[in-house]
């Protein structure tokens, strides 16, 4: 699989964002069993063996808040054994396009080079394939070079990935060909466990935006509730009868189209458009009936000649003139008018030709693809 991978890692607080393609990365939002109806899982992330051995519930354990999830990088008592968490994305991937995946880790083993993401267009609860022999999209080795993360404190693990088009499914497990043995933590616990909390997984375009739907999304994917039993048979049946390939609906990318009505267009003085500006505002209302509009914002802008109270009016006169236009020629209902007075000039006001660019006012038309 080819893409672009760049990692750094930080030593600093966790940030949010409201395009996360992941939901509940800090284990917060806690699951209630089909099987034993108690809270025993966090939502929408399952573990590949029983929720409760993977969950905890307590502050001190955790990065932030009061939960955080862990992987079994391996067994003293059985070889290979290993287990995953994973999630659903809310929103397909664009196939080029680069996003920033983000997680805390932490361990008391040296494991945390073998540890890898794999994104799946398949649900990886269903693989047949063992850990040890899947290819992860990435390694934590391969993205930090070396990767000198030595104690056991949480540690921020920043990557930017570039996307195949074809991810539905987040995975987090050790990947490592051969099998962990290594010091344990305690002489009563026979398991090499990593820790992960707060995880995102956000676009760096700052156009593209959650597809529609997403909110649907979000509820089936807390709607899964199988944890224990029912969830073991939900696998088994599954990896002998896999089900039919999801479809998820892409991110959506919003491009802005914008158009500068001069002042020449408008009578000296006021908001009154003139004759010739009919064409372009024509011509701009017909591309708005041939595109999904997400929304339009127009604003007015004057020189700095004036007061600013005489100023303001004017601008907000004239960004509403146009405003009127449009939505008599298109019926769009939803568009906002505002003026910035002499607030936003782009040209130097001690100037007549600075002054006459400044006097204008601008339509950004927002397009979802």
């Amino acid at each position: 699989m080819k893409f672009i991978l760049s990692i750094i890692a930080l030593f600093i607080a966790a940030t949010t964002c409201s395009q996360d393609l992941l939901v509940n990365g800090g284990f917060e939002d806690i699951n209630i069993c089909t099987e034993y109806q108690v809270e025993c899982a966090p939502e929408a992330w399952i573990s590949s063996t029983n929720g409760l051995a993977n969950y905890y519930k307590e502050a001190r354990r955790a990065h932030s808040g009061n939960n955080c999830m862990a992987i079994e990088a391996g067994n003293f008592k059985t070889p290979y054994r290993r287990t995953f968490i994973r999630s659903r994305l809310v929103c397909g991937l664009r196939k080029g396009s680069r996003y920033l995946l983000q997680f805390y880790i932490k361990s008391w083993h040296e494991v945390l080079d073998s540890v890898g993401v794999k994104f799946s267009g398949k649900d990886p609860l269903f693989e047949r394939v063992s850990l040890q022999k899947q290819v992860p999209s990435f390694y934590l080795h391969e993205a930090v070079a070396p990767l000198h993360i030595n104690d056991s404190s949480w540690h921020k693990i920043s990557v930017t990935y570039t996307a195949t088009g074809e991810e539905i499914f987040i995975a987090l497990g050790y990947y490592g060909r051969d099998d962990y043995i290594g010091e344990l933590a305690h002489p009563l616990e026979n398991r090499y466990y990593v820790y992960f909390d707060d995880i995102s997984l956000v676009p760096l375009e700052p156009n593209e935006k959650l597809c529609a739907g997403w909110e649907q999304v979000r509820q089936e994917i807390y709607d899964e509730n199988e944890r224990h039993s029912l969830l073991e048979k939900k696998i088994k049946y599954y990896s002998l009868n896999p089900p039919p390939v999801m479809t998820i609906v892409k991110t959506t990318v919003q491009v802005i189209d914008t158009l500068v009505i001069p002042d020449i267009l408008f009578a000296s003085g006021n908001a009154v458009l003139q004759p010739q500006s009919f064409l372009v505002l024509d011509s701009f209302c017909r591309k708005m009936k041939s595109v999904f509009v997400d929304s339009v914002v127009i604003e007015g802008h004057t020189d700095s000649v004036g007061d600013y109270q005489y100023n303001q009016q004017l601008s907000v006169d004239r960004a509403t003139t146009v405003k009127n236009y449009l939505q008599s020629k298109t019926g769009y209902p939803s568009i906002m008018a505002r003026g910035w007075a002499f607030l936003k000039p782009v040209a130097d006001n001690r100037t007549p030709i600075g002054r006459q660019k400044n006097r204008r006012v601008e339509v950004f038309l927002y397009i979802r693809d």
